[in-house]
């Protein structure tokens, strides 16, 4: 027990934040269970909004398109010009392209774009998958970290594993529920773009964390970690 404490000293900084992220998972699963109805329809409420004005928009554009139309056609100075542009401020067809375009125009300005066909589902989507990264990146950290203990390396870089896993465990999932409360004000590619201040960094830590394990167990297995170049790291 004693050797196994030991063992675990360096990295329990880490371990910690990995019981911590599990601990909040547990707790946001707990909060969207007893508030889905109330966070869905918000979030529904929040786009049957958005959708109102994006087609006020385009429906102000549409009568500005159709003023300027009537304003050429008294200005024109010949008969088959005046005709040609009755005739297409007139058009049903002309019209609903006409409409079609200014919508289309309005709707990739906006990066509506959604993967479910509602940006209400996708903001809940992302909600669920910030409660699913807080376990699922929790209970990796900690494994990662027994592994790390397991080596020979000095305390000080088992320190540094600690703090890189445990902290990129506590920042990647509440990026995702953070893009999740953003997605339908900003659409998807907006509510993305809005949290890579967080999300970068914590998938940094993860992954560079992940990679340097895998150098380590690489040139523990090799039998390298007494040569000159490694050796400065580990204990002999």
């Amino acid at each position: 027990m004693n050797s196994l404490r030991e063992n675990l000293l360096p990295v329990h900084q880490g371990i910690a934040m990995g019981l911590l992220a599990l601990i909040l998972g547990a707790l946001w699963a707990a909060y969207i269970a007893t508030h889905h109805e109330q966070l869905h329809g918000g979030f529904e409420q929040q786009e049957a909004a958005k959708q109102a004005v994006e087609l006020a928009k385009a429906a102000e554009g549409m009568e500005m398109g159709d003023m300027q139309l009537e304003v050429h056609a008294h200005d024109s100075y010949t008969d088959e010009h005046h005709h040609a542009v009755v005739s297409t401020s007139h058009h049903p067809a002309g019209h609903d392209k006409h409409a079609g375009s200014h919508h289309a125009q309005g709707h990739a300005a906006n990066g509506q774009h959604s993967h479910s066909g509602s940006l209400a589902m996708d903001a809940m989507q992302r909600l669920l998958r910030g409660h699913i990264h807080f376990m699922g990146i929790g209970l990796l950290s900690i494994l990662m970290l027994i592994l790390v203990a397991s080596t020979t390396l000095k305390a000080r870089w088992k320190k540094v594993f600690a703090w890189t896993f445990g902290l990129g465990a506590l920042a990647y999932p509440p990026a995702w529920i953070l893009m999740g409360f953003r997605t339908v004000e900003l659409g998807p590619q907006g509510a993305e773009a809005s949290v890579l201040w967080l999300f970068g960094p914590a998938v940094g830590l993860l992954l560079g964390s992940i990679v340097a394990l895998f150098l380590v167990l690489g040139v523990e297995c090799l039998g390298l970690k007494k040569r000159a170049l490694f050796a400065w790291a580990f204990e002999q």
